[in-house]
């Protein structure tokens, strides 16, 4: 089922100098996928998103989501979205007292709010004034008040933006974690490449409100013939390693696990196959799977296609 759908969508702003923000827009977004909603700053990315919540009316087409109008039917909507604004404004009160204040708005109980905070990772940080935290743990206080209410659809804007290295990371794995186990759909708007490599399995790519691609990424990896990584499940990793490192389409090869972490170029992920099925490595593979893709070079690709 898609969680999200638009339908040529037009979104204008203005009068005599109208900008068009979205311009007869289309693309899905299935359920239970992290989607990266990419594009450069001013591509309609944070307008998608006020659609989506039915803050803003198109002003041609249709969007769905979860197979409703969200203009008509939006608080029947937003209370099934939980959003991360890209610089969200907190009162000077404790963590704690603040999504105890969400989660009585929101009907929730204190043991629910208890939970959240645990699950960001805020505990000790509990009955610090808001303004006392550090931008890694606002973001973190920003997921957990998104997450308060249990909703089927994340939209996070610019999660990592401005963050120090080690706060992105951390945030970044937190969204993993989040998906793994909560199993919502999540759509993450950014410009930041290598981030949203690390967390989406599937694709938007939006420029000067046009969708110029949409797709899960190991089709895209496919269809555009760029670099991506597989993850092969085997009980003797280090003997398959010794195998394959010959093959001229590895380009690089990780022993992690039961397993290895190749690098090729996806036009030959049927030859990486054949090689893997042929007497010739005489080692049991139990698996393999698309982990990411190098989003740079799709991201090249998917600009010149623009």
């Amino acid at each position: 089922m898609d969680v999200v759908v638009f339908d040529n969508v037009t979104k204008i702003f203005g009068g005599l100098k109208a900008i068009k923000a979205l311009d007869n827009t289309s693309f899905r977004i299935p359920s239970r996928v992290v989607a990266g909603l990419l594009g450069p700053n001013g591509s309609g990315k944070t307008t998608s998103f006020k659609l989506i919540m039915g803050f803003l009316k198109p002003n041609s087409g249709k969007i769905f989501v979860f197979g409703m109008d969200p203009w008509v039917n939006e608080y029947s909507v937003r209370r099934r979205i939980g959003y991360l604004p890209e610089k969200p404004v907190y009162p000077y009160v404790s963590v704690y007292k603040f999504l105890r204040h969400i989660g009585r708005m929101q009907g929730v109980s204190s043991n629910e709010v208890e939970m959240f905070i645990k699950l960001v990772g805020l505990e000790r940080y509990k009955f610090i004034n808001i303004r006392g935290l550090s931008r890694g743990y606002l973001q973190r206080l920003g997921l957990a008040q998104a997450l308060i209410g249990d909703p089927e659809l994340l939209l996070l804007d610019e999660p990592t933006a401005n963050l120090d290295p080690l706060s992105r990371k951390q945030i970044l794995e937190l969204i993993k974690d989040l998906k793994k186990e909560l199993g919502i759909t999540i759509i993450v708007a950014t410009h930041i490449l290598p981030e949203l490599q690390e967390v989406a399995d599937y694709l938007v790519y939006i420029n000067r409100g046009r969708v110029i691609e949409s797709g899960k990424l190991e089709d895209l990896t496919h269809r555009y013939f760029v670099h991506a990584y597989y993850y092969i499940e085997t009980n003797e990793p280090r003997k398959l390693a010794s195998k394959i490192i010959m093959e001229e389409y590895v380009k690089a090869i990780e022993v992690r696990d039961n397993g290895l972490l190749i690098k090729i170029n996806s036009a030959y992920k049927d030859d990486l196959l054949e090689l893997l099925t042929s007497s010739k490595i005489s080692v049991y593979v139990k698996n393999i799977r698309h982990v990411t893709t190098e989003l740079g070079e799709l991201y090249e690709k998917l600009s010149r296609a623009s």
